[in-house]
């Protein structure tokens, strides 16, 4: 099983499954660790954001989720 699989059976599907946008900051941070060090802890944060996290509305939000998107997506070819 990839580490992508793991991951993703270790966070579930819970419908009820809530968490708040990250601070772009956090998000940029999340970006560096998958991107440059490979993180899959902050793999694991990245896909739990990408996968519970609300829609962005804009402004903040949407740059936070901009780079956990990519991150997220980017971080699929190392993990799978």
């Amino acid at each position: 099983m990839s580490i992508y699989s793991e991951i993703s059976k270790r966070i579930g599907w819970d419908k009820d499954t809530k968490v708040s946008i990250p601070s772009v900051e956090d998000a940029r941070d999340l970006h560096h660790e998958v991107m440059v060090n490979k993180s899959e802890d902050a793999y694991e944060s990245v896909f739990r954001y990408q996968r519970f996290a609300p829609s962005p509305d804009g402004g903040d939000d949407e740059v936070a989720m901009r780079f956990i998107h990519v991150a997220y997506e980017e971080g699929r070819r190392f993990f799978l």
